[in-house]
């Protein structure tokens, strides 16, 4: 549908614009004709490069996003209900989940899809799998400790989430996602100064 509008848009005013040129080439003296075609090329360079800029400011604000919510994950991950040692006593808590609402919208605008950006956009999926996988395991932690579990029981589970594949992929993969945002795409966030903020 956006093509055919684009077609519809554009077909018209290359037409006029061709049109006005011939026009202008039969008759060198009048200025009518090169107002038209100035105008007219003055139009659809507009409609191309405000489309162009629109699509520059989408990437920057996704990119802004995507560390923004990467330094919130890294804080979720900091944060001190990871530590088994902080819940000797074994009582049962509820645990911050990881964030992947702006990875989500940005691999559904498809804005990383093209070539240049491969390697963020297969880290973007792996990134939503990994989250997935987490969170689905603090599901399962919760759920097993809020059943009677003696402290003992309990602790064991916190260690074996802080141990377990999901929680080193998380962090693993959160490190590579700050990584790549702030090597190769350091103009579209605006400086590093907020990837400095990225330390774990």
């Amino acid at each position: 549908m956006k093509s055919l509008v684009t077609l519809i848009t554009f077909f018209p005013l290359l037409l006029g614009f061709i049109l006005a040129t011939v026009w202008w080439t039969r008759e060198p003296n009048d200025f009518e004709p090169l107002l038209t075609d100035l105008g007219l090329l003055a139009t659809i360079t507009g409609i191309f490069g405000e489309r162009l800029a629109s699509a520059i400011e989408k990437r920057r604000e996704l990119l802004r996003a995507l560390l923004n919510e990467c330094i919130s994950n890294v804080t979720i991950l900091s944060d001190g209900r990871f530590n088994p040692n902080l819940h000797k006593q074994g009582r049962p808590i509820v645990f911050p989940r990881l964030m992947m609402s702006v990875t989500e919208t940005a691999i559904v605008s498809g804005v990383f899809a093209e070539r240049k950006d491969r390697e963020l956009f297969s880290l973007l999926h792996q990134w939503r799998h990994t989250v997935n996988e987490f969170n689905h395991r603090l599901d399962i932690t919760e759920l097993r400790t809020f059943t009677n579990l003696s402290p003992q029981e309990i602790h064991s589970l916190y260690e074996a989430l802080q141990e377990s594949k999901e929680f080193n992929d998380a962090l693993t993969l959160t490190k590579h996602l700050a990584t790549v945002l702030k090597s190769k795409y350091p103009k579209g966030i605006g400086g590093s100064e907020g990837l400095s903020k990225i330390v774990l």
